[in-house]
């Protein structure tokens, strides 16, 4: 076997070349969140959709739009909270990984993280 001739280079670099779009995972579809709020711990649902790398995430009656690229997720939009009594901008960002979603977020003044896993 020759590793070093003209094929193998050439199945290589195709290999090479394709592999950022092997090893990426589809965000699209629902997933349930967890979040860890300053004020305890709340659950959502999610449903994503993309259109290359813009995503949207909707979430309770609200459109967050962000973007996903190679593992990465940011978001951000106007969010009401019905608990709190009032609207303010939610911005955030996270990992996918090995089928799980996690990050933090900003929501006016609090900080929190969340951890997503897909519906079942």
């Amino acid at each position: 076997m020759i590793l070093n001739g003209l094929p193998f280079r050439i199945s290589l670099a195709l290999l090479l070349l394709a592999s950022p779009c092997l090893a990426s995972e589809s965000i699209d579809g629902k997933w349930d969140v967890v979040w860890d709020t300053e004020g305890g711990i709340r659950t959502q649902q999610w449903t994503i959709t993309s259109d290359g790398s813009a995503v949207t995430l909707k979430l309770d009656s609200v459109e967050l739009q962000g973007t996903f690229e190679g593992g990465q997720l940011t978001f951000g939009g106007n969010f009401h909270s019905a608990e709190a009594g009032y609207s303010a901008e939610l911005k955030g960002s996270g990992v996918l990984k090995d089928g799980k979603l996690s990050g933090r977020a900003t929501w006016d003044q609090y900080g929190m993280t969340f951890s997503a896993e897909r519906a079942k």
